[in-house]
């Protein structure tokens, strides 16, 4: 990213350098700055890490002391960022403090992380150009500016060992799109140099095994080759008790044939280059919904795409995450189609959720070959292996502004491979999951408020019947709890029942037992929403399945708005530890949702299936509550089941 305009007030000595790829140097004069403390290294790794933002003086406690800080921990803070701007020209005027936190001011040239992508992306255009010698050059002015593993000098938590996480698959990918390149100049030797050094540092990456194996193939030396399978089919055994992935396999039996299809062709365009004229996809589906609200979550998404911490490692990433029926997809999909036009280069839409031909998920090959079908590639020319189709679908990014839209997404792992390298990109992803291995914005997407959802039902139903019946229509609105598949539900069912008043249908509405059989209408269902959840929530182990099923029969019961962890394990009749893995199995379900460190709250809707399935006679058998809950409710500080 430019920060010309942030740095405007800021002296921007051009012999001041920051260097991360490696060991953490601060350079001042081409001088290494001598920075002995540990804890004063984690403060300036996470202000770089944060790329140009305000770093919360929370997070950094938490990064430099972990989570149990010292009560001095704050003060000790203070008196860290005043020794590092002693070390820094400009001092206060580039590491400043903010309401929001710390914020380093660096400019991109003076910064090896910008630097390096910089010079990636340079060689990804090059590709797409079929400037392939050009291409090879960059690659390697790029990667030599890798010193050694990221940070490797620094305490890492949490939040820098993500990113030096993140940096490392980029460091990887760029690795793997240079040897694409040099062995489609037919450079074999060199190719295997580099990989040995990088299989050296990364024994257990298949990948680039693999890759190996084919550089070692196609030099003629097929002996190195098998004995490169053998090595990692060694490895993966020691260290993860298990066998070689599907590719490798596959790669391994064409060896042992000698395959021809597996020497690089001499005709014809290069691995990874673009078509001469790219295509411009619009794939983004049509609003089918009536949208209201969310200016809030909009405007934390814009923010995130403007100024986002993940740029230096890709493109920047909104996720969209909150429990089934809240309106995730519906809020992606409205700001994507406001987005488009900053995005000339085309917008790809994917449904994470759809299943192949096969009835499973799409797993990250059946996700790039949708996306590069998307890009114009024809189906033959799709690569077969996961990693050639990611370098394939990287180049033809490279040096575009496209908008990707991933709907629906299981789990961070179908997301990560579509996160295009070049940063003029973005991507709005969707989830139930916070996605939390993903380096991204994440913004919470949950009830309506009153305003919105009585909105949301006048524009959805008849709008005549609102204005009359106002008092009654916010009645409806809090019995569907602000949900607003709820509410598009309900005026559905007003507009398919013209006669009805809203009063009628709230008093249809106030019985418990009765609500989710009425919230239903056309193939759309709250009850068949909040069972998708509950169905993920099975998915878990055994044990975890049993515990967490009953915990949530049981606060189906609960006659309270919040809970903690004492409540659910004098329900379960078991131990705190107990109660709390099933308590963080039910938020990763998106079945009840956290207000606190220690409180819960179930959305009533979500209550009222889970009290369905407490009093049906299967799960009775099943899964048996407690003897006497039902007749006799446990109580505790004042709570109780009824």
């Amino acid at each position: 990213m430019s920060r010309a305009a942030a740095d405007s007030d800021c002296p921007r000595p051009r012999d001041v350098s920051f260097h991360t790829l490696g060991t953490l140097e601060l350079r001042v004069a081409n001088e290494q700055v001598h920075i002995g403390a540990d804890k004063q290294r984690v403060l300036l790794a996470m202000l770089l890490a944060h790329d140009g933002r305000a770093v919360p003086v929370p997070a950094l406690v938490r990064e430099i002391w972990g989570d149990e800080p010292p009560q001095s921990a704050v003060a000790n803070l203070r008196t860290y960022v005043m020794q590092l701007r002693r070390h820094l020209p400009g001092g206060e005027a580039r590491l400043t403090t903010s309401r929001s936190g710390y914020l380093l001011r660096v400019d991109d040239t003076d910064f090896d992380i910008p630097r390096f992508r910089a010079r990636a992306a340079d060689a990804r255009r090059a590709v797409a150009q079929r400037r392939l010698p050009e291409a090879a050059e960059l690659y390697t002015e790029a990667l030599a500016l890798w010193r050694g593993a990221p940070l490797e000098n620094v305490t890492q938590g949490v939040a820098l060992r993500t990113f030096t996480q993140h940096l490392t698959e980029l460091y990887l990918s760029t690795v793997e799109e240079q040897v694409g390149v040099e062995t489609a100049l037919g450079r074999h030797s060199c190719v295997v140099q580099r990989l040995r050094h990088v299989v050296k540092l990364h024994p257990l990456h298949e990948r680039l095994r693999g890759r190996l194996m084919l550089a070692l193939y196609c030099d003629g030396d097929v002996a190195g080759a098998l004995a490169t399978f053998t090595e990692a089919r060694q490895a993966l055994r020691d260290e993860l008790g298990m066998e070689p992935g599907e590719d490798l396999c596959r790669l391994h039996q064409a060896v042992l044939r000698r395959d021809p299809a597996l020497l690089p062709r001499r005709t014809g365009t290069a691995a990874g280059a673009a078509p001469a004229s790219p295509l411009v996809p619009r794939q983004l589906p049509p609003e089918t919904t009536v949208f209201v609200g969310r200016r809030q979550e909009i405007a934390l998404a814009r923010e995130a795409l403007r100024t986002s911490p993940t740029r230096a490692v890709g493109a920047p990433t909104v996720v969209f995450h909150g429990q089934g029926g809240f309106g995730a997809s519906a809020l992606a999909l409205h700001h994507a189609h406001e987005l488009a036009p900053l995005y000339p280069d085309g917008q790809l839409y994917i449904d994470l959720a759809c299943p192949t031909p096969r009835g499973h998920p799409p797993r990250p090959l059946d996700i790039l070959t949708g996306l590069l079908r998307g890009l114009g590639v024809p189906p033959a020319q799709i690569p077969a292996s996961t990693a050639e189709a990611a370098l394939r679908y990287q180049s033809m990014l490279a040096g575009r502004r496209l908008l990707i839209v991933a709907d629906n997404a299981l789990d961070a792992s179908q997301v990560r491979p579509l996160i295009p390298a070049d940063n003029a990109c973005a991507v709005l992803a969707t989830s139930r999951s916070r996605l939390p291995t993903l380096l991204a914005t994440r913004i919470a997407v949950g009830a309506l408020d009153e305003a919105s959802s009585v909105q949301l039902l006048a524009l959805t139903g008849t709008g005549e019947r609102f204005a009359r019946e106002h008092a009654a229509a916010m009645e409806l609105a809090r019995l569907c709890g602000h949900h607003p598949l709820a509410l598009r539900i309900a005026g559905a069912r007003l507009v398919a029942r013209p006669e009805w008043s809203l009063a009628g249908f709230a008093a249809r509405l106030r019985h418990p037992a009765r609500r989710l059989d009425e919230l239903q209408a056309e193939g759309l269902s709250v009850r068949a929403c909040i069972a998708r959840s509950y169905r993920r929530l099975l998915g878990t182990t055994l044990a975890g399945r049993a515990r967490s099923a009953r915990a949530f029969q049981l606060l189906g019961l609960f006659d309270h708005d919040e809970f903690d962890v004492t409540d659910v394990a004098a329900l379960l009749g078991t131990d705190t530890h107990q109660a709390a893995c099933a308590l963080d199995e039910l938020v990763e379900a998106r079945l009840i949702e956290p207000v606190t460190e220690n409180a819960f709250r179930m959305h009533e809707l979500i209550r009222l299936y889970a009290a369905e399935l407490a009093a049906s006679p299967g799960m009775r058998r099943h899964n048996p509550l407690p003897d006497g809950t039902r007749q006799q409710p446990p109580r505790r500080s004042g709570m109780y089941v009824s």
